[in-house]
């Protein structure tokens, strides 16, 4: 416990500095550039830094992708891939700072729209890619509902995305329902009362070691985001309530009581292990089905698995006609030694060509509505559709930085990986804790998912 509340600390401390003015970058900031001029200038040489988050299979390949157009295009520059692991981005927030402090800030760098480069922007850190956007019709191009979520708040575009992921998605194993005799339901919006009896059949058979579920939430995060699925599977009203600052100790206790009781049915050990590792373990038959993001379908094809054969998919309870977005993209800083080519990286994000390999790849929906379905393998295509649909009301998470300022996110997920790991955790108190923790952080949002 001491460990995450120094970890926390230094965190907070980082994140305070991006806006001190004692801590100002030590390389001029780059503030205009002739966009048309600076993408057509193929001959240019040099080294483009650039730093992710993508280390599970699948996830490498994909990156690569978008190295090898970024090289196609500009075959003297090279894009050297920084991996920083870590999922969910808390960790790039410390990275750059660092490097931002060393005078080497990366040409470019993964993040996530909202609130999570608003200390950035705050701190003028952040190369404004407005005029790259006009340049390239990126308006027109991208889905609605992921272009508005990448306007700032001082109205221009900071960020390129690249893939979108769906959050609220339980990923099971086919052969262990068949194994041990369990019916797998014929739809994919199961109830609660469908999930919590399909728990309860795997507790009485399933041998000593294997489990209904995991969490696999060694780098904390993974609890935050099924605290996240949780609760908007208890009712969109206390999302929406929680990401403007407002919900209340007793609504927040509501996705604890269901948190806690969900745990009776997870690995203990689930601390011991990454995401990816749980995945995997899924594919071993030690748990039958893991509530995750679907980039954990590239890391099922990488391990040879097939969807409809080997694994299929639910949608977290409570949350049909809901899309919960986590959108990757990527920022330029204003003060590296090649911003030039930083935005030449993030053009080549957005590349026509770039996002079909990428996202067949990475098995993530493209936000640009010109990449064709031919792109993308069946359950893919289920999710882009399911994006596309008006009739599914499409969500920003908070764990994946875009409903939650950065403080508050890291707070929270240290709070709920206590939680998680606790053996008999007072839901009351820690409803309490954490909203007040989302009080002193200031959180007031004006999002409105429920009209």
């Amino acid at each position: 416990m001491m460990k995450k509340l120094i970890c926390l600390c230094l965190a907070l401390v980082l994140l305070l500095s991006l806006g001190a003015p004692a801590l100002a970058a030590k390389n001029k900031k780059i503030t205009e550039l002739d966009i048309t001029a600076v993408l057509a200038d193929t001959k240019t040489k040099g080294k483009v830094n650039v730093y992710h988050w993508w280390t599970a299979g699948g996830e490498k390949q994909a990156i690569n992708e978008v190295i090898d157009g970024f090289e196609g295009a500009y075959p003297k520059q090279q894009a050297k891939s920084n991996a920083i692991p870590g999922g969910a981005g808390g960790a790039m927030v410390m990275k750059v700072k660092v490097l931002q402090q060393a005078g080497k800030s990366p040409e470019a760098f993964q993040a996530h729209p909202g609130q999570e480069i608003q200390p950035y922007l705050a701190a003028d850190m952040l190369f404004n890619l407005t005029g790259l956007w006009n340049e390239l019709g990126l308006q027109e191009r991208m889905i609605d509902k992921i272009e508005e979520l990448c306007v700032a708040s001082d109205g221009g575009y900071y960020i390129v995305p690249v893939g979108v992921h769906k959050t609220n998605t339980i990923f099971y194993n086919k052969h262990m329902f068949e194994q041990y005799g369990i019916a797998i339901p014929d739809h994919t919006d199961i109830t609660w009362d469908e999930f919590w009896a399909i728990c309860e059949q795997f507790k009485a058979v399933l041998p000593e070691g294997k489990y209904a579920l995991d969490l696999g939430d060694r780098k904390g995060w993974t609890a935050a985001q099924l605290f996240e699925n949780i609760m908007m599977g208890t009712d969109p009203q206390i999302y929406e309530d929680f990401i403007n600052g407002k919900a209340t100790a007793d609504q927040v206790q509501q996705v604890l009581d269901t948190f806690k009781r969900m745990m009776e049915y997870v690995a203990p050990d689930h601390a011991a292990r990454e995401w990816f590792e749980t995945a995997g373990r899924v594919v071993a038959g030690d748990y039958a089905m893991y509530i995750m993001g679907t980039w954990m379908q590239p890391f099922l094809t990488s391990q040879g698995w097939v969807y409809g054969e080997d694994y299929g998919v639910f949608t977290m309870p409570g949350t049909a006609g809901f899309y919960g977005m986590c959108i990757d993209g990527f920022v330029v800083p204003n003060d590296s030694s090649n911003v030039e080519g930083g935005v030449r990286w993030a053009a080549a994000v957005a590349d026509h060509e770039v996002q079909i390999a990428f996202s067949a790849v990475k098995e993530s929906v493209s936000p640009y509505l010109d990449t064709p379905d031919s792109t993308y393998n069946e359950l893919t295509l289920i999710f882009k559709n399911e994006l596309l649909d008006d009739s599914i009301i499409a969500y920003p998470s908070f764990t994946h930085g875009t409903a939650l300022p950065w403080a508050a996110s890291t707070d929270l997920q240290t709070r709920i990986t206590d939680f998680a790991t606790s053996t008999d955790p007072d839901t009351a108190r820690y409803a309490k804790m954490i909203t007040e923790a989302l009080k002193e952080a200031g959180v007031e949002g004006d999002w409105n998912i429920v009209d």
